[in-house]
């Protein structure tokens, strides 16, 4: 693979893209073409259990290993002349106790979000800024009652009609290709492996209550995020001692929904990191949220602003 040169446009930090609930490798694609332009080096592994790794079970210590050796390999292999490039099968079974050379730009959305955060924590030198979309998800009883009903609505109807449903009220995006893409690979997903991610994603705090990661976090919202309301993610970041920002039009799953968009709002954060403190904002721009004590759970979602 030949290397591009990098557009002074283009931040020579190599993003690491980890994929939705449900959703697998391929649901970047859309995503790559604006996050890539440049020539800048992205990975977008399948987590276990997801896309060509249907076979294995779910854990999230198994996926923050898959995070970890794909975080040294997108500093490795360098920018790509093709985003489409870093969605061909690549083994997942590398070692991951060998040193990152430069941290990553780590980008989790839902599932994803989980499993970045949880890198940042274990392995903060891997990780230069972390962005979490689409998070966080309901706690407390809420969480427990969408468990139950997912198993439900999975053995009723089944995976497929079941991720049908799902993409169709969750996606706002109009473009059938993008819909397809979330939906193949949520059929092709077990129904213990959406139940297990699930399980691990509502639980993201019942352990260990949300604090600062120790690198620049950006926590970030669809517009029209029915699933995280705007307080929620505010408190959040404000919890992480990060920002928040908004991808316009957009749902609870932006990279899909509005992907050039959401290329614009991370790129103004990644660039910002980029610049010397205090310099221009974006497009965009981000809101800083001061830091503040967590509450013993997650904060509860509200829904958007109208």
């Amino acid at each position: 693979m030949t290397a591009t040169a990098m557009s002074p446009a283009t931040s020579a930090t190599s993003l690491l893209l980890l994929h939705t609930w449900g959703g697998d490798a391929r649901t970047w694609a859309p995503a790559l073409r604006f996050l890539c332009a440049g020539g800048r080096a992205a990975e977008a592994p399948d987590l276990p259990g997801h896309g060509e790794r249907a076979a294995e079970p779910f854990t999230l210590a198994g996926a923050v290993e898959t995070a970890a050796a794909r975080a040294a390999d997108a500093v490795r292999d360098g920018p790509a002349d093709n985003p489409a490039d870093r969605l061909v099968d690549v083994p997942e079974n590398r070692p991951v106790d060998r040193p990152v050379d430069r941290p990553v730009d780590v980008v989790g959305s839902g599932l994803g979000a989980l499993v970045a955060l949880a890198l940042a924590r274990q392995r903060p030198g891997a990780v230069r800024s972390l962005t979490l979309i689409g998070f966080p998800p309901a706690g407390g009883p809420a969480a427990a009652g969408r468990l139950a009903e997912t198993e439900e609505r999975l053995r009723r109807a089944g995976t497929a009609a079941f991720a049908r449903g799902y993409v169709d009220g969750t996606l706002r995006g109009p473009d059938p290709a993008r819909r397809e893409l979330l939906r193949r690979a949520m059929t092709a997903t077990r129904p213990r492996t959406l139940l297990d991610s699930l399980r691990a994603t509502l639980g993201w705090a019942d352990d260990e209550p949300p604090r600062p990661p120790g690198s620049p976090c950006l926590v970030l919202r669809g517009a029209h995020d029915e699933r995280v309301g705007a307080e929620a993610a505010r408190t959040l970041a404000g919890q992480l001692g990060g920002t928040y920002a908004v991808v316009p039009g957009a749902g609870h799953v932006a990279y899909l929904d509005e992907p050039e968009a959401f290329a614009a709002v991370l790129g103004d954060f990644h660039h910002g990191l980029d610049r010397a403190a205090g310099g221009p904002a974006g497009r965009y721009g981000t809101e800083h949220v001061p830091p503040m004590r967590h509450s013993s759970g997650p904060p509860t979602p509200t829904l958007p602003e109208r």
